[in-house]
This record gives structure tokens, C-alpha cells and sequence, in this order.
């Protein structure tokens, strides 16, 4: 029989960040050669991240993926994020929960 484990809550007192989905644009390279006809064709890529929006300023965003609760219910690491430079922000949504 599995046990049974009680999920902590995630509050605005505890967590105050709002998941987000974040457009941006990223650099395009390639290390392999290639007639310089087709390298003037190449472009920049649009990419989405999603996860909490930690900080945002006119320089920088950074969202994060995951979390943990400490025992005493409060959130103090995370993991996977992603720093982006704002000026490379396209779009960002808000995700309701």
C-alpha cells in the first residue's frame, strides 16, 4: 500500500510569484561551414520558457521552473531558471491557477 503524502500549499505569503509565460528572442549559431550566400539567410528564433516569475527590471527577467517547501512550510530554493536579458522579452502572459 502507498502512503499517502499531504502537499503543502503554495501562497502569496509564502510564494508570492505568478506563473508566467515568457516570449523571447535568442541568438541563432552554427559552428559548421557553410557558403556565405546561405549564412546571410539565417534569422534569429522566437522561444517560449514558462514557469514563476522570480524578478523582472529593465535589464533582466528570470523565471523559474521548480521549487520545494522546507518542513516548516516555507519555500526557500528553486531550480531550472532562466535569466533573460528584458530587452529580448517579447511578450509575457500571466498562467491563472
Amino acid at each position: 500500500m502507498s502512503k499517502k503524502i499531504k502537499l503543502p500549499k503554495r501562497n502569496s505569503k509564502n510564494f508570492p510569484y505568478k506563473l508566467t509565460m515568457v516570449w523571447w528572442e535568442d541568438i541563432i549559431s552554427d559552428s559548421s561551414w557553410e557558403d556565405i550566400i546561405e549564412i546571410k539567410k539565417a534569422n534569429t528564433s522566437v522561444c517560449c520558457s514558462v514557469g514563476w516569475l522570480i524578478h523582472t527590471d529593465s535589464v533582466r527577467t528570470i523565471i523559474m521552473a521548480d521549487f520545494s517547501w522546507e518542513s516548516d512550510g516555507s519555500i526557500k530554493q528553486g531550480g531550472c531558471y532562466t535569466t533573460i536579458p528584458t530587452k529580448n522579452v517579447i511578450k509575457t502572459k500571466q498562467i491563472k491557477i
